[in-house]
């Protein structure tokens, strides 16, 4: 399957740091990873992962180690 392009040529975004944020307004518990996120959202953990870092320098989300390798992303808005 091939991806969209726009009008110049390049690759239109399939994830969007909107519907990154919908999927932790939907949630219980506003505590996800970007396991989950991707999931959700149907796209790569990476590209979650980056959306989710994006999100977490405009203050949208914060950032919490809870292990040795694993990372929350929680809503402060909610």
């Amino acid at each position: 399957m091939e991806r969209e392009r726009d009008e110049g040529g390049k690759y239109t975004e399939q994830v969007t740091l909107e519907s990154v944020l919908s999927v932790f307004e939907d949630a219980e518990i506003p505590v996800l990873t970007a396991t989950e996120i991707a999931e959700e959202l149907g796209c790569s953990r990476p590209s979650a992962y980056n959306k989710l870092e994006t999100l977490g320098e405009q203050g949208e989300l914060h950032k919490k180690k809870v292990g040795a390798r694993a990372v929350v992303y929680i809503s402060p808005n909610l």
